[in-house]
């Protein structure tokens, strides 16, 4: 869970995803099979994960009165928390360090197995407030080291990554970073993660999306049917159904895709970064959709059960599914440098069998 305000939110970075684009793809690059979660979502998210969990311009006990409603609904792992620069801009800054223990505290009880990055702020370019935040900074440390039991908050020395001066620096205007900037954010929360996470299970892992997140879904919108709104970053869609995770019987923080037979309905696929003769491994959970005609999918007895995949210069693949989810792999050796991976639908009728968690990873062995 990316936590915290503007500079969390990504203002003034391309895209405006700040820092979560690169640390996705530096997780994914490692072999982890990272997941953002969080309440927020960008809309304009092109390649990754567009989930988050942050407000310009909140301070920090104003996002504290927010976590009981985020995070036991995420449910995070890993909390990355930089909060506190909209304190530092009057004489209350003071104040900062007592609502930074009371945030860790409320932290610690919503989310009692979570990891938590403690980060300290990036620099200003304005003289006054970077002294606040020196000050500050000292705190946030202690703060880290003295929450928990010692084994649950750490803390990232975010501020010495970034570097703020009148030109050619890391910031775009007085507080947020440039690109630049975010990309050194992204480097140090890597390296924070990288050293706590548990070992990959394989090698690099090629895709943006691998969970199929989308910013069309949510607790309100749960579905989406056709080529458009219901796009997912990383991913062409020429013709699928969008459900919602808890809608498709999932609670992982995945979507799922039905496949299903239109005119012009191609299915969805994506492109992989691959390396030439390095063979690589495609796994998936599918299963029969059983929706039904509460989401107008027709009765589950009508529904084909098999589906396509298919790299790009590779005999395609067949997937009959059953009734319950189960994992497939699909393996292909790329003769390029760009492979393009297809879920074409199988001619059945009504919404199609259902898929999710499609995971490419290469063996760079």
């Amino acid at each position: 869970m990316p936590l915290g305000d503007s500079i969390t939110a990504g203002v003034n970075s391309t895209g405006a995803t700040g820092y979560r684009d690169v640390l996705l793809d530096h997780l994914h690059r490692l072999g982890h099979d990272a997941d953002f979660v969080g309440p927020c979502v960008d809309a304009l998210e092109s390649q990754g994960d567009p989930d988050y969990a942050a407000i310009p311009g909140i301070t920090i006990e104003g996002l504290a009165g927010l976590l009981p409603q985020w995070v036991p609904a995420a449910r995070p792992d890993w909390v990355l928390v930089h909060i506190g620069t909209n304190n530092m801009y009057g004489p209350e800054y003071t104040a900062a360090p007592g609502h930074l223990r009371a945030f860790v505290d409320t932290l610690l009880r919503l989310a009692p197995s979570a990891g938590i990055l403690l980060a300290s702020i990036i620099p200003s370019r304005v003289p006054e407030w970077q002294a606040h935040i020196d000050e500050y900074n000292r705190h946030v440390r202690r703060i880290a080291e003295e929450a928990g039991d010692g084994n649950q908050v750490f803390f990232v020395d975010m501020a010495p990554a970034l570097h703020a001066a009148a030109e050619g620096d890391d910031l775009s205007d007085l507080v947020h970073p440039n690109d630049q900037g975010y990309a050194k954010m992204a480097a140090v929360w890597r390296d924070a993660l990288h050293a706590r996470l548990p070992a990959p299970d394989g090698g690099p892992i090629l895709l943006h999306n691998p969970h199929l997140q989308t910013p069309w879904l949510s607790d309100a919108v749960q579905q989406a049917r056709g080529n458009a709104p219901a796009y997912f970053p990383g991913w062409t869609n020429q013709g699928v159904n969008a459900y919602h995770g808890r809608l498709a019987g999932l609670d992982n923080g995945s979507n799922a895709v039905g496949l299903f037979t239109a005119p012009g309905f191609l299915g969805i696929s994506t492109r992989l970064a691959t390396t030439p003769g390095h063979p690589v491994q495609v796994t998936f959970r599918a299963r029969a959709n059983m929706l039904g005609v509460g989401v107008a999918c027709g009765e589950p007895a009508a529904l084909g059960r098999t589906f396509g995949i298919q790299a790009e210069g590779h005999p395609p693949a067949t997937v009959t599914v059953t009734d319950d989810w189960r994992t497939w792999t699909y393996d292909f050796t790329p003769a390029g440098p760009d492979t393009e991976l297809r879920f074409s639908p199988g001619g059945q009728a009504g919404c199609g069998p259902l898929f999710t968690d499609v995971v490419a990873r290469e063996n760079s062995s």
